[in-house]
């Protein structure tokens, strides 16, 4: 369950939507009319000017048309000037009414006619950017459908308090953050986690607002009002993102500011030194007017906002949040990713891998004795045993004089004989005589083993691990193609590690890290690479997160220190997410290079061609500046036709929905074997290990395969 910050969204859709808003002006509401109108004045001048050679009515027909398209850019100059800024609004206004004092009024009022055409359509493309964000909040439908005791009726979203009991219709949109308290369905949560494949809630699951319910009706409990939710959480994130600016975006700020008058300068300087050396004042004027438009530093100002803004709406679209610019720029400094183990590349789920017989005693009875002890046990391992006795249809035995004997094991009576299960050591104690070989082995291939034994001898052993995330070793694969380094730091025993390690393919697996000495491994990882990556969960990773150089959380079991401590959030448990966070932010710093480059180019070009007099306004506008500009724009945009390479797989497709394994001749029961870390799953008369259902050409195939047949009358088993 992913966890929301208790600050309050309340004013996120208001910021969002009234933001920089005022009311539309007539010249505004009516823009395009007035563009076709100053367009056409212009033309009639041009033609009167070759037609009838009267010079005095074109320019008087060229600044009328200033008129009918130079609102926007005048009323925007007007503001800059107030505010004691020099920016390419007063350039370009200065630029087209001094095009009049040399008659070239035509020229003067297209450089106008074209940067307002332009500014409205960066506008346009700038709003669209802006306005995926707004999406994002009205994704949640405005009503929602409250329980009261004489059934349900429709209310404002906003009225519903948490704690509330909300019914969701087939087809339905959930409109408040929930958990399933009624009723099991599919939910399609592509708007929210960016998962293309619906996923089965059933009672005890959370849901998330603008979802939508594809079958059956439920009951959901209110988690958090309106004002809260997590698609609330994500618009107020991207919003707050936004402003926490990269360093290419402060620099060329920066540059900006003394760039612009510097350039007022040189244009004044080629006005006049020329002028005045060559005697030439109509040619140099008019070569220092180009020269002010097309260096305005319009194109390179919009360069890294623009496609950064693209990138984080983009992100948070795809179930990826990330808290600021800068940590998109930092992917390309990094060159090592390290992972926690448990809840990260683990599901943090213990399972049993297998039962172990010493005693003539059969699986099912080695499950029955140990489970009759562990239901009076409040353990995690102990409740593991339990619920695959369950699934397996045990009845539990009574049990007298039980005991719990701390950090050790328990003990009890069944059936007249004293009967313990516990660890190693707490075995040792009773002197038996424990297979040590064999313990070994449990250990080098990093399960945990429960002992079980009476007053005599060592009855069986049943060794419990963790499960493997599914989209671990697609993470890991797509990772090394990238060309990182891998690292497993975590604070489990170092066979466990290990076992993960070469299960998936890591680079190097260190074990039995405590949070500091986490710390300490990661400051070692900064001193050998370029910069670390840190990908975890749990509160003990937390420091290690704070420490690294970019901190990625696993925001579906993250814990509420380390969501606040990390750069980057994952909202679902898909680890390939952590891949399209990759690529997406290269993509986006390669775009702003290509911006940043593609302006400095054309800007230094198209001033050396002004100055040696080959450049007109025409052009210096259309191309050099604003043609520029919108080329910057589109680039950064085409981040939104980022395709995610990988296939969504159905969980159900490479997740047993059976338990246990019966025989359908002598009805023997066993458990489910594991292959690279998960239940393997029946395809036809065999079992296969379930990576080869994810395999593809971005991950390499394992070709493990067991046959259904039984250990003991070689019938037979069925899944159940």
């Amino acid at each position: 369950m992913i966890k929301i910050s208790n600050q309050s969204c309340s004013s996120c859709s208001d910021d969002l939507d009234l933001e920089n808003y005022e009311k539309e002006s007539f010249f505004e509401i009516y823009f395009w009319y007035f563009i076709i109108l100053s367009a056409l004045l212009i033309g009639i001048s041009i033609y009167f000017e070759f037609a009838f050679d009267v010079l005095i009515i074109t320019q008087v027909l060229a600044f009328s048309s200033i008129f009918l398209s130079s609102y926007g850019v005048a009323t925007e100059a007007v503001k800059d000037v107030m505010e004691k800024r020099i920016t390419a609004n007063i350039l370009i206004i200065i630029a087209g009414i001094a095009s009049f004092f040399i008659l070239h009024g035509q020229e003067g009022a297209t450089a106008i006619l074209l940067y307002a055409i332009a500014e409205r359509l960066e506008e346009i493309t700038t709003d669209k950017s802006r306005n995926a964000i707004k999406q994002l909040l009205q994704l949640t439908p405005n009503e929602a459908l409250i329980k009261h005791d004489n059934g349900y009726v429709l209310i404002p979203t906003k009225d519903v308090k948490k704690g509330d009991i909300i019914g969701i219709k087939p087809g339905m949109k959930v409109p408040l953050d929930g958990i399933v308290i009624h009723g099991k369905s599919y939910f399609d949560q592509s708007a929210i986690t960016g998962e293309s494949i619906p996923v089965f809630k059933q009672e005890g699951d959370e849901i998330f607002a603008s979802s939508i319910n594809s079958d059956s009706f439920i009951d959901i409990e209110v988690l958090r009002e309106s004002s809260n939710t997590l698609v609330a959480q994500i618009a107020e994130n991207v919003r707050i993102a936004q402003q926490n600016r990269s360093k290419n975006e402060k620099f060329i700020e920066k540059f900006a500011r003394y760039y612009t008058p510097i350039i007022v300068i040189c244009s004044l300087f080629v006005m006049i030194v020329p002028s005045i050396i060559f005697n030439n004042f109509y040619d140099w004027f008019y070569r220092g007017l180009v020269l002010l438009v097309v260096s305005c530093p319009c194109a390179l100002t919009l360069s890294t906002p623009l496609a950064n803004i693209a990138s984080l709406t983009k992100l948070a679209k795809d179930g990826i949040l990330v808290k600021g610019n800068r940590f998109i720029e930092k992917i390309n400094k990094i060159d090592v990713f390290a992972f926690d183990k448990t809840g990260t590349l683990t599901e943090g789920k213990l399972k049993i891998f297998d039962i172990i017989s010493y005693s003539g005693l059969n699986n099912k009875e080695i499950i029955k004795l140990a489970a009759s002890l562990e239901v009076l046990s409040e353990h995690l391992i102990g409740q593991t045993i339990v619920n695959q006795a369950r699934d397996m249809g045990i009845l539990f035995q009574p049990v007298e004089n039980f005991e719990v004997i701390k950090g050790k094991g328990i003990k009890g009576v069944i059936n007249g004989e004293l009967v313990s299960v516990g660890s190693q050591k707490f075995i040792e104690e009773l002197d038996i005589d424990l297979p040590l070989e064999d313990l070994e082995e449990f250990e080098k291939i990093g399960t945990i083993p429960i002992l079980l034994a009476n007053n005599k001898e060592l009855l069986g052993i049943i060794t419990i691990r963790d499960v493997l995330r599914t989209t671990a070793p697609i993470l890991i694969d797509g990772l090394k193609r990238r060309g990182y380094k891998t690292v497993l730091i975590s604070g489990d025993n170092q066979f466990a590690c290990n076992t993960i390690g070469a299960c998936l393919d890591i680079d190097h697996s260190y074990g039995e890290k405590l949070p500091d000495q986490k710390l300490k491994k990661i400051e070692e990882l900064k001193s050998q690479y370029k910069g670390i990556a840190m990908v975890g969960d749990g509160i003990n990773d937390a420091p290690a997160l704070a420490l690294s150089d970019l901190s990625i959380a696993i925001g579906a079991s993250a814990t509420d220190i380390t969501i606040e401590t990390s750069d980057v959030i994952i909202i679902n448990d898909d680890l390939k997410k952590i891949l399209t966070f990759i690529d997406i932010a290269k993509k986006t710093n390669k775009k702003i290079k290509q911006n940043i480059w593609t302006s400095i180019i054309v800007k230094l070009s198209f001033a050396v061609l002004t100055v040696i007099g080959l450049m007109t306004l025409w052009l210096a506008v259309g191309i050099g500046d604003m043609g520029v500009s919108l080329l910057v724009l589109l680039n950064g945009m085409t981040i939104f036709r980022y395709k995610y390479p990988y296939r969504d797989i159905p969980l159900e497709e490479i997740e047993n929905k059976a338990k246990i394994l019966i025989c359908d001749n002598c009805n023997t029961k066993n458990i489910i074997p594991q292959h690279h870390g998960r239940d393997m799953v029946k395809k036809g008369d065999k079992l296969i290990c379930w990576r080869n259902i994810l395999s593809s050409k971005e991950l390499e195939p394992c070709d493990e395969e067991l046959p259904l047949d039984c250990p003991h009358c070689q019938g037979k088993m069925v899944l159940q």
